[in-house]
C-alpha cells in the first residue's frame, strides 16, 4: 500500500516536471550512436535541432560510420532527418537515413532528444564493392550531446 503511494507520488512529480520543460529553439553538437544493421557500426559525427512549428523539433545529422564487417574496415557517410512531434520529456520519434547504399526509415522514442532508440527498415539504393548488400532491419542507440543546452522552465 505505502509503496503504491509512493510511485504514484514520484509518477506526478515527473508528469508535472514534464508539463512544465519547454522546447529550446536551437540545439547542436556531437553525436555518437551504436547501430546494427548486418553488423555492428559505430557512428559519429554532428547534429542541429531547431524548433519547428510550435513544440515539435526538427534535426539533421552529419555522421560518418566506422564498421568493420566481412572481415573488412570501411567508412560510410550519412545523412539523417529526425522529426520529433512533441518536446515531452520521453517522445515518439521518426527518422529517415541516407547512406551512399541504404535508404532507411525509421520509428522510435527519444528521452528529452539526448538519447534514442529507434528500429526500422535499410533499403538497398546501391551495393558496395566487395561488400554483401548493406539491407535489412536495423536498430540504434544514439547520444545526443548538446553544446548549448539549457533547461527552459
Amino acid at each position: 500500500m505505502r509503496r503504491n503511494i509512493v510511485v504514484k507520488l514520484i509518477c506526478l512529480v515527473l508528469f508535472s516536471f514534464s508539463m512544465q520543460v519547454k522546447a529550446q529553439e536551437i540545439l547542436y553538437g556531437p553525436t555518437i550512436s551504436y547501430q546494427y544493421q548486418k553488423g555492428s557500426a559505430v557512428k559519429t559525427g554532428g547534429y542541429f535541432a531547431f524548433a519547428f512549428l510550435g513544440e515539435n523539433i526538427l534535426k539533421t545529422d552529419v555522421t560518418a560510420n566506422f564498421t568493420w564487417t566481412q572481415k573488412k574496415f570501411a567508412v560510410i557517410p550519412e545523412l539523417a532527418l529526425s522529426f520529433y512531434p512533441e518536446s515531452w520529456v520521453v517522445a515518439p520519434f521518426v527518422r529517415t537515413e541516407f547512406t551512399p547504399y541504404t535508404f532507411t526509415p525509421k520509428v522510435g522514442v527519444t528521452m528529452a532528444t539526448l538519447l534514442d532508440l529507434d528500429f526500422g527498415y535499410g533499403f538497398s539504393i546501391a551495393d558496395k564493392q566487395d561488400y554483401r548488400p548493406l539491407k535489412g532491419f536495423t536498430v540504434s542507440l544514439r547520444f545526443n550531446i548538446p553544446l548549448n543546452y539549457k533547461l527552459n522552465m
